[in-house]
């Protein structure tokens, strides 16, 4: 309520104020904000140990969906407090930016504490239209128009397959709660199978997992860089949440191998066509399968470890995913050069004309590698245990491999950070105040989780 309500109120303030005080309403607009979700975090504090069911049934709230939430608001804070200066640079700081982040994170919540499927559809669907219309914020550049379009038609034509597959659940079951559906324990016939497979494919297309994963670079790379860190971390995160509860209460037991051959070829996929990009957002659109195809190994069989990996891994990669995206949308300001904004060439020598933010992506880069003391490094360990102690070793030693193959491009980003003589002129005056605050206190998150994993596996194993 929280956050549909300051959508609303954000909508009304931009209208408020007359066009020649638009400065005065941006700036209101963005502590407001701030000060939303701050209260927002708080309050699902509150809620950690309330376990019930609202609105006949259709929401539900548990520790589970409370851990979530709290994730989700504390990324989408991460993304608002690093938007200011990002909108101001690109000359995009319009009011209705903050309104289409607050709608995205109803529905990503409204996924998240789904008890019914129609829940499940009308939150999946709020969040991916304001995704549309993120990805094509900067709508003065045909990159941006392109990538929303694409985005746009692709998500339209999955909807097609989530829907098909809520039609065949309800057929077989009469019911689209998940608590009845749960109750029936329906018997595995084959148009209800289908109906699930046809849902998991949704779910595939919106992780950006193999082999659904094709609109992924080109709308990472055409939409503003705060919304592609944005859409690949805390977006993603949403989805997988809702994954969760859905194989959960649906005991997709049938398809293990399924999900294993799926994993693999996310991995597989990402790493590989990560090696030859030359384009930094392009890399970590690839870098973003490649970890889709991490996580979804913690969906071969639900269970409290997996269920525990995939949760502290998420936490983990909203730090590390978004923390980088962050830091390469204030070298979009610091570079001046346009050809190599986002070219792999504009980094060189970077770590010799900005060696504090130069510091900062090569943290986040190294805890993407999963290289320790970050708490990326226990992301993938605690994954790669979890597919050991529900048996899958092989899909464990496959990671791992391509884990390693990952390494590469990431340390070749920060080679030419450190290692090579700046090609590109870089800005002197920076004005990312707000943004440098949003990368250090993820980069805190990373070094205290990775040194101190029970600060917060303390509260997942309870939800677990």
């Amino acid at each position: 309520m929280i956050a549909a309500s300051s959508a609303l109120v954000i909508m009304l303030l931009e209208t408020i104020f007359p066009k020649d005080r638009k400065h005065i309403s941006e700036t209101a607009i963005f502590y407001f904000s701030i000060a939303a979700l701050a209260a927002a975090i708080t309050y699902s504090f509150l809620q950690l140990d309330k376990n019930l069911f609202l609105y006949n049934n259709f929401i539900r709230l548990n520790v589970l969906t409370s851990v979530i939430n709290i994730i989700l608001l504390a990324g989408m804070f991460f993304t608002v407090l690093s938007s200011r200066n990002y909108l101001e640079q690109e000359d995009i700081n319009y009011g209705e930016y903050y309104s289409l982040l607050f709608f995205s994170l109803t529905g990503m919540m409204l996924m998240n504490q789904a008890n019914d499927l129609i829940i499940l559809f009308v939150g999946l669907e709020l969040m991916s239209v304001c995704f549309y219309v993120l990805a094509g914020f900067m709508r003065k550049k045909l990159e941006s128009n392109e990538s929303a379009i694409k985005y746009f038609l692709l998500g339209a034509f999955l909807t097609g397959f989530l829907l098909l597959g809520i039609a065949f659940i309800y057929g077989y079951t009469g019911s689209t709660n998940y608590s009845v559906i749960a109750s029936q324990n329906p018997v595995q016939a084959q148009f209800y199978l289908l109906g699930l497979v046809l849902v998991f494919i949704a779910f595939i297309f919106k992780t950006g997992s193999f082999p659904l994963q094709m609109w992924i670079p080109d709308v990472y790379q055409g939409a503003p860089t705060i919304v592609t860190g944005m859409m690949s971390s805390v977006g993603k995160t949403a989805t997988f949440g809702a994954m969760i509860s859905f194989f959960s209460v649906f005991n997709m037991k049938s398809i293990p191998l399924i999900i294993a051959i799926v994993a693999i070829l996310t991995m597989l996929y990402g790493n590989v066509v990560a090696l030859v990009q030359s384009n930094i957002k392009r890399l970590l659109a690839y870098s973003s399968i490649a970890h889709a195809g991490y996580i979804m190994i913690g969906f071969i069989i639900i269970s409290p470890g997996s269920i525990q990996a995939v949760l502290f891994y998420l936490l983990s990669y909203i730090l590390m995913q978004l923390g980088a995206f962050i830091v390469v949308g204030i070298f979009e300001e610091r570079i001046t050069d346009g050809e190599l904004k986002n070219s792999l060439e504009g980094y060189k020598g970077l770590g010799k004309s900005n060696p504090w933010l130069s510091s900062l992506l090569t943290i986040f880069l190294f805890s993407l590698a999963g290289i320790p003391p970050f708490a990326g490094f226990w992301g993938k360990y605690y994954i790669f245990l979890s597919a050991i102690q529900n048996n899958y070793v092989w899909v464990a030693i496959v990671g791992i491999l391509l884990s390693l193959v990952g390494v590469y491009y990431y340390i070749k980003v920060i080679l030419y950070m450190w290692f090579y003589e700046p090609v590109a002129e870089s800005a002197k005056e920076i004005k990312s105040d707000f943004s440098f605050t949003a990368a250090i206190i993820s980069t805190l998150g990373l070094f205290a989780f990775g040194i101190y994993p029970e600060l917060i596996l303390r509260y997942i194993r309870t939800v677990a």
